[in-house]
């Protein structure tokens, strides 16, 4: 006769049970109070919000690296994260894994209506952003009827501060608080850049802080105004320079020195070559 513990965990091995059922019915006896993994019973919304976000990182990490056994594997711990928070929102009766794939359901229908309710308008990938956007501005809009929020309160507290530029950005150029060009955005950060200048002449932190973020955020604004994701703009950066360093020490391992004691002359020497090779 099999244990009750393998009658418990027959389900496994059953293969007329779908994979996702079986995540859900895991996590359900991971977060068993008697039964299930300590660690998992003690998880709550705030402890695994960031391992959600971490996750989301790593999907997009596989995605520049073009690893797509390891995007699957992402993707997976993603979706776990979803499972998770599910349960925990099931037991504390506030909605169901199902509900979360019936709301996205009818958000897709709903944002959707050229294809669901045959409007032969739309035509173009940019008329589907166009009304997308539309769509989701009076969903808010509603929302924030109920809420009393206003344009900017709809906009998630928690984003990375890039994205959270970008979106409040967006947001009152859509109300037509914007620059008119690029150009009138550059001169912009040029005002911003003069007044940092001003700033650390005083050797006022606060000061310097609060205008070195002017800077940043005129930055990021040149860059919507222009069309380019700031966040996919600076990971760009941020690997063409570290290419460039690790090629600029593997010149001074050549020959045979420590990159990080030669003198700044000489490892402005190994940089340029390493542009010249446009790494």
């Amino acid at each position: 006769m099999k244990s009750n513990k393998n009658n418990t965990f027959s389900y496994l091995n059953d293969k007329k049970t779908n994979e996702l059922d079986k995540l859900l019915k895991i996590m359900s006896h991971l977060r068993d109070p008697d039964k299930g993994c300590p660690w998992d019973i003690k998880q709550t919304f705030e402890s695994i919000a960031p391992y959600t976000i971490e996750e989301a990182y790593e999907v997009s990490q596989s995605i520049q690296d073009k690893d797509y056994d390891e995007l699957m594997d992402e993707l997976g711990d993603l979706l776990l994260q979803v499972v998770f928070l599910s349960q925990i929102a099931k037991e504390k009766k506030l909605f169901k894994f199902n509900d979360v794939v019936k709301s996205i359901n009818k958000k897709l229908i709903r944002r959707h209506p050229h294809i669901f309710e045959k409007n032969t308008n739309i035509k173009s990938p940019n008329d589907v952003k166009n009304q997308w956007d539309k769509i989701k501005e009076q969903e808010n809009k509603n929302k924030s009827k109920k809420k009393n929020t206003n344009t900017l309160g709809k906009i998630t507290k928690n984003l990375p501060s890039i994205l959270k530029s970008q979106k409040i950005q967006e947001e009152v150029s859509k109300d037509g608080f914007d620059f008119k060009n690029v150009n009138d955005c550059i001169l912009k950060l040029q005002e911003e850049i003069q007044e940092f200048k001003e700033a650390l002449k005083t050797n006022d932190k606060q000061k310097c802080l609060d205008e070195g973020g002017d800077i940043l955020f005129a930055s990021i604004n040149i860059l919507r105004k222009a069309g380019i994701n700031s966040q996919e703009a600076l990971e760009f950066a941020n690997n063409k320079f570290t290419r460039r360093y690790n090629y600029s020490e593997i010149l001074a391992q050549k020959e045979n020195k420590n990159f990080s004691e030669v003198s700044l002359e000489k490892k402005h020497k190994y940089w340029l070559k390493s542009k010249k090779i446009k790494l």
